[in-house]
């Protein structure tokens, strides 16, 4: 029961985890909330493109520990 709840956290952590990088990414988030006033989207967009595939690779990597502490079967 404990691996269960355990799982549902970590799903949850990291399907909010990659809703924060895909909001704060230039390319495909929200425009308004990465921009400062006069930055290039382009330059912004190459600059944050390592941090955003990082961090959404992270994110996918506890979803799917999550995902297989939800399969275990309880002994």
């Amino acid at each position: 029961m404990k691996s269960r709840r355990s799982g549902f956290s970590l799903v949850l952590i990291g399907l909010l985890g990659a809703a924060f990088f895909w909001l704060t990414d230039p390319k495909y988030g929200v425009r308004w909330l990465n921009l400062r006033p006069g930055e290039n989207p382009i330059d912004a967009t190459h600059d944050a493109a390592v941090a955003t595939y990082v961090g959404l690779s992270a994110c996918a990597l506890i979803v799917l520990i999550g995902l297989v502490l939800l399969a275990r079967r309880t002994a």
